[in-house]
Parts: C-alpha cells; structure tokens; sequence
C-alpha cells in the first residue's frame, strides 16, 4: 500500500490528522503541498524536516498563519513517501477543483462528512475537559471555545 502515493494512502494521512490534530477546514487541506523544507508564505504545506503543518491561507487570515506540530512518527514516515506532491488528490493524481468535491470523496471512503468529524472530535475534546487539548483544538480549527461548544459541541453524553 506504501509503495504508491494514492489516494488510499493520502486519505489515510487527511483522516490520521484530522484524528491526531483536529479537523482543518477541507479548503486548508486540498491544496496542501508535502515538502522537506520550508515554502513560501502564499502555500499550504506538510514540512517533514520540521514536522509542522502551515497554513498559510485559511479562512481566518487575519490571524496569520497556523503551525501544527506532527510529533506523529509512522505518519510522518508515511507523507515522507509524498514529498513533491500534494497531500491530498483526486484518482487522476490532479487537484480537487473545489473542498466540497474532495467531501465528497472523504464521504465515499469513511461514510462520514469532515464536518461530522469535526463535531464529533470538538464534542470529545470538551467532553474530556482537557485544557491544553481544547487551545490546540480553538487553533487548529480556527474557532474560539465559544463558537467551538454553540457549533460543533453536539454529541454529549
């Protein structure tokens, strides 16, 4: 399964960080380049020498940038084998035109929508009441706990 970067495997590095990491927005990930040093301030990329996730464009960029830490092993092994190549792509090895035609694919393979992932992460991680683990969420996400519990907070006990 390795031995190829398809789109089995990239899905399982979208869904290994969306579990690890927290749900980015589908419109941060579609054009999000693997790369072993750093690019330019205008690219979503995965730098595996320094084991960070940038985004540069999202939706709230007046805030700047968001760096994620992946302190993950197997799955930075495994998006090292993507290096030069996008993390995510279509079965033609192209783009997706749009981050709802990508769902639509995530759909396919898991029966879920991201967006039900990302409630029922959010619903975890506030169920959990971990502190530290609900600021790494309010960045990744790119919400404020306020929003974080009116919106996606919807699967409690």
């Amino acid at each position: 399964m390795l031995n190829n970067w398809d789109v089995k495997v990239q899905l399982y590095c979208v869904l290994k960080i969306y579990l690890t990491y927290g749900v980015l927005r589908a419109s941060e990930l579609i054009e999000c380049k693997i790369c072993d040093c750093d690019c330019d301030d205008t690219t979503n990329y995965i730098n595996v020498n320094t084991k960070r996730i940038v985004i540069n464009n999202h939706k709230n960029d007046r805030n700047g940038k968001k760096v994620i830490d992946i302190d993950d092993k197997k799955l930075l092994g495994i998006l090292r084998k993507g290096v030069g190549k996008y993390l995510i792509t279509n079965q033609n090895g192209e783009l997706y035109q749009s981050s709802s035609a990508f769902s639509k694919v995530f759909m396919r393979y898991f029966q879920y929508n991201v967006y039900d992932l990302r409630k029922v992460i959010s619903s975890k991680c506030i169920q959990n009441g971990d502190v530290e683990e609900i600021k790494k969420l309010e960045h990744t996400q790119g919400h404020n706990l306020i929003t974080i519990l009116d919106f996606y907070n919807v699967y409690k006990k």
